[in-house]
């Protein structure tokens, strides 16, 4: 390997001008009459005026509309971009509570090949990525995890696990109160196929499960100096533990060994959901990157008011002292968190802006592999390390196989379509 730890130079943005301040905007909780109008461009009694709708036949119009529409917003973006340049960038060193190394930064292409040569294309860099599939029907409710773990030097390991779920399981007791329990049971379950809001069970089985091995796998199948992960290093899912003490705390004792430990990593989320910092992101020009902030101010709203059962079946302990569920998401969230730092990067003049997480001593170098990785893909700017991971694991443990396999199984049941959804059957 060339280089397995480039370093690269930089140096503090200027200290903007005395006496000048970077504007704070005003919070206004609620819907105001003033805020729909100011987003639509009309009131909202218009709106409801469904006599007053288009019949969707003049579609020359339509087009024309939208063409419109879409010319006014991108060059209203490109004015905010402009302002943003003048008056933000030059505050993000300086404002209260940054981050070491907060700023915008230039890479160059020699850097950019230096990465490519030195990191990616030698293996340097292994990335994780999962997906989860669900086969939902009354009697029974599968759920599918994958993940896969790979580099530019080829494939490094695909790993699954597979959970059944059932209501009925087999018992002795009374008849009756079981029946009722079931029921009960079953109506605090969402519908077949439909959001869980109130369903720990099938958050934990369909997402949280997946995101620990992801992470899980970098921290202990890798063999990579780099490891690349996608979404943010620490989800709520797994700080939470999706309503389980015992997953939130193994989760947290992985990533905070990947923070703390292994320092080298950097995670780009597909649909981050900061839109402050994607406007400051789009504001880059190619081949920049923003640090912002970091993970506990992120952090820190999300978990005001989150508490954990304080039952755990894991080993508790802090480096030899035992904490609580809640105390060990809190010394999580202040003594972890802070090392690592949120950012944005643009890879090309075509790409939507990104984000990243890296450890806030190594985030320069974090930064470049995103961007160099995300280079490759000109129209996405995303890095394409992550998209080979996900089509390795879908072609391997694709929903397809799952819904292949279980129709098999219910067929050899006896019971071929009784249990399949009005989805599953629908003709395309």
């Amino acid at each position: 390997m060339a280089d397995s730890n480039p370093t690269f130079a930089r140096s503090r943005p200027a200290e903007p001008p005395a006496g000048e301040a970077a504007p704070v905007p005003d919070v206004v909780i609620g819907l105001r009459p003033e805020d729909y109008r100011d987003g639509f461009g009309e009131e909202l009694v218009e709106t409801l005026d469904v006599d007053k709708w288009r019949t969707g036949r003049d579609l020359a119009a339509e087009y024309s509309r939208m063409e419109a529409e879409v010319r006014a917003a991108v060059e209203r973006e490109d004015d905010l971009h402009r302002r943003l340049r003048e008056r933000i960038h030059p505050y993000l060193a300086w404002a209260p509570g940054a981050p070491k190394g907060a700023g915008v930064y230039k890479v160059t292409v020699d850097e950019i090949e230096e990465v490519h040569r030195g990191l990616l294309f030698n293996g340097g860099v292994e990335c994780c990525d999962g997906n989860s599939h669900v086969h939902d029907t009354l009697a029974l409710t599968i759920f599918q995890i994958g993940v896969s773990l790979v580099s530019y030097s080829g494939d490094q390991g695909t790993w699954y696990q597979r959970l059944f779920r059932r209501d009925l399981r087999l018992s002795h007791g009374d008849p009756v109160a079981e029946t009722l329990d079931i029921l009960q049971r079953r109506s605090w379950r969402s519908g077949l196929h439909q959001p869980a809001a109130r369903d720990c069970l099938t958050e934990l089985g369909e997402r949280a499960i997946m995101s620990f091995a992801e992470r899980a796998v970098l921290l202990r199948r890798s063999r990579g100096v780099w490891r690349m992960g996608h979404g943010s290093p620490a989800p709520l899912e797994l700080l939470t533990g999706a309503g389980s003490p015992d997953l939130a705390i193994e989760s947290i004792r992985v990533i905070r060994a990947l923070i703390e430990e292994h320092q080298k990593f950097v995670f780009v989320p597909s649909e981050p959901g900061d839109r402050a910092m994607l406007s400051i992101g789009e504001s880059l020009h190619p081949l920049e990157y923003a640090i912002v902030g970091d993970l506990r101010e992120r952090l820190e709203l999300a978990l005001e008011n989150t508490t954990l059962s304080p039952q755990v079946t894991v080993d508790p302990t802090w480096d030899g002292v035992e904490l609580s569920p809640n105390q060990w998401l809190r010394k999580f969230r202040d003594e972890v968190a802070p090392q690592v730092v949120v950012g944005a990067y643009r890879a090309t003049m075509f790409a939507p802006a990104r984000l990243f997480y890296a450890h806030v001593d190594h985030a320069d170098v974090a930064a470049r592999i995103a961007l160099a990785d995300s280079m490759l893909q000109e129209e996405r700017g995303f890095p394409q390390l992550i998209d080979l991971a996900d089509q390795l694991c879908r072609s391997v443990y694709g929903g397809g196989s799952l819904n292949d396999l279980a129709s098999a199984a219910y067929a050899a049941a006896g019971v071929p379509f009784r249990y399949q959804s009005e989805r599953a059957t629908r003709a395309r």
